[in-house]
């Protein structure tokens, strides 16, 4: 027999999914990127692989002056 998943547990799920998401707008996969595998691969996962990565370098800007 099937156990039905809590609905709030599912919404919870998919918000700190967003949460990683949100940290890992700046990295290279972006906001879009770390969202989707922070759903395949779970939101802790993928919170340990933010806090270990290094961010994405930024491009330089070249002042006018």
């Amino acid at each position: 027999m099937l156990h039905q998943i809590p609905p709030l547990l599912i919404v919870a799920y998919v918000l700190l999914a967003a949460v990683v998401g949100f940290f890992g707008r700046k990295r290279a996969a972006g906001f879009a990127g770390n969202f989707v595998l922070s759903l395949v691969l779970t939101p802790v996962i993928m919170s340990l692989v933010l806090m270990l990565g290094t961010p994405r370098p930024q491009a330089t800007k070249a002042k006018a002056k």
